[in-house]
């Protein structure tokens, strides 16, 4: 994907910088980026889900728990967590970086949903047990090949908390808490210091996970205040259209790493350069409120592929996968958009792109009874953004609600 904006790395890094110092008075706000996943959901990479916007998920290798089959506490998506597994000592964990640091010295409100299943498609209707979740506020993210298991001297435990039923499976918790050291990331997942297997044992658990269900987590600092960079943060987590494994360091992540020189570190996501997924007003621009991120839910499905130099689908039962996704309720516009590889010239490919595009708005229309009216096709030629040709001789498919 190419920046819509030419700016420079270290000049917004400064910028973003330079905001979240500067800590003013005000209204509360919930310093956690969509805190109930149900934002705009734009991805750039070819094997991998989607995660939700502004989250990645801990492990480089794959993502998994964002593929909702319970209903959400609000809305039509949730996390799903694996907390404790008999098959491994690791766990699953999501992250974020707040929309402005804690302060150490403040009291902060923090309050998240949970649930438990309890079959394929129905939730327990008892709160699952509140030492398998927690969070971690921390100065970086966090990022490895596979599942991990974290155990920080110190985060926030839900244990001993009181629940509130809400009476439809879930259940929410709330706690305050003071940091005493100014951090700037949010991780969420199992914390405790006991072995699965410990834990597995105790508990005379049969299954071989335990799992959490989360949702609409809150940190809000109880005294009031906005961070003037509040804004600048989120659009720019917004921005980032590579959240996993796919391609690394992502094209528009900065990476860097800390600790001594020669020393070998996690690395650290660094704030952003601002790039704009295809379909996704870039902030301020036409159709897009000033200062907002557009509410288009989007869904991309990069997984249909061409042979060399031909416009028909190579795979075209991958459709018939989507069939749900492309014919719910409430879609506005579906876009359809066509790459080539970079074999030939650049009018030749452009031209190939944009049939590829047409014929398979045309395969959706036929297949699925949908509209032509709502289907727009487009074709932007050569692509360069996978490894292999044949991952870029591809269309992808953006379906607004």
């Amino acid at each position: 994907m190419k920046p819509l904006f030419n700016l420079s790395v270290r000049h917004l890094i400064w910028t973003i910088l330079l905001g979240v110092l500067l800590y003013q008075p005000g209204q509360g706000q919930n310093l956690v980026p969509n805190p109930s996943f149900e934002d705009i959901n734009i991805c750039a990479e070819f094997s991998q889900p989607c995660s939700p916007s502004a989250w990645f998920y801990l492990s480089r290798k794959l993502t998994t728990g964002y593929f909702p089959r319970y209903p959400s506490a609000t809305g039509e998506r949730h996390l799903q967590i694996v907390a404790v597994s008999r098959e491994t000592e690791n766990r699953q964990y999501w992250e974020t970086m707040l929309l402005c640091p804690l302060q150490a010295g403040e009291r902060y409100g923090v309050s998240i949903k949970i649930a438990a299943p309890a079959g394929e498609m129905e939730l327990s209707d008892k709160c699952p047990n509140l030492r398998d979740i927690g969070v971690w506020f921390t100065n970086k993210f966090v990022f490895v090949e596979g599942d991990s298991l974290l155990q920080p001297r110190s985060y926030l435990s839900f244990a001993g908390a009181t629940p509130k039923d809400l009476k439809n499976g879930w259940f929410e918790v709330r706690k305050e808490f003071t940091p005493v050291t100014r951090a700037t990331i949010l991780v969420v997942g199992n914390f405790n210091r006991m072995a699965n297997e410990d834990i597995l044992e105790q508990r005379e658990w049969s299954d071989a996970t335990i799992e959490v269900l989360v949702d609409d987590i809150a940190v809000i600092p109880l005294k009031g205040g906005v961070c003037a960079g509040a804004q600048i943060v989120k659009d720019s987590l917004y921005a980032i259209t590579w959240r996993h494994s796919e391609k690394w360091p992502p094209n528009d992540v900065v990476v860097e790493t800390s600790g001594p020189p020669g020393k070998k570190d996690s690395p650290v996501l660094a704030p952003p350069a601002l790039v704009v997924s295809p379909g996704a007003p870039a902030p301020g621009a036409p159709g897009s409120p000033v200062g907002s991120v557009p509410k288009t839910d989007t869904i991309v499905i990069p997984s249909i592929q061409f042979d060399f130099d031909k416009y028909m689908m190579q795979n075209p039962d991958t459709l018939q996968r989507y069939k749900s996704l492309l014919t719910r309720a409430g879609i506005k516009r579906i876009q359809v958009v066509g790459f080539t590889d970079d074999t030939g010239s650049e009018a030749y490919n452009l031209e190939l792109s944009q049939k590829r595009a047409r014929e398979i708005a045309r395969l959706l229309a036929a297949k699925f009874g949908l509209q032509p009216a709502m289907i727009s096709a487009e074709g932007r030629g050569i692509s360069t953004v996978y490894p292999t040709k044949v991952e870029n001789r591809r269309v992808e498919i953006y379906i607004f609600h």
